[in-house]
């Protein structure tokens, strides 16, 4: 049985995971109970041209996410870049 090695940095457990699959290790892990909670969301009305819409819900697909869900992460990446004034 393989066991998961100590890692000093993440890049180095980075380039291990990359070369090693993770099945190899079953039974050296153990089911968490990490809970992941998702913020709570407030609706707004956003007005858009009809065709951006449909551009944005082509993207999404694209991506396999909603085309809420992409807005959402276009808009965060835009503030993220205005807050760095780039």
């Amino acid at each position: 049985m393989a066991k998961i090695p100590e890692f000093k940095t993440k890049e180095e457990e980075r380039k291990f995971w990359a070369s090693h699959s993770s099945a190899d290790y079953w039974d050296d892990t153990e089911e968490c109970d990490d809970t992941f909670k998702r913020p709570k969301l407030k609706s707004v009305s956003l007005k858009l041209d009809p065709a951006m819409l449909e551009k944005i819900k082509v993207i999404a697909h694209k991506r396999g996410l909603s085309y809420n869900a992409l807005i959402r992460y276009l808009l965060s990446k835009g503030i993220e870049k205005e807050l760095k004034g780039t």
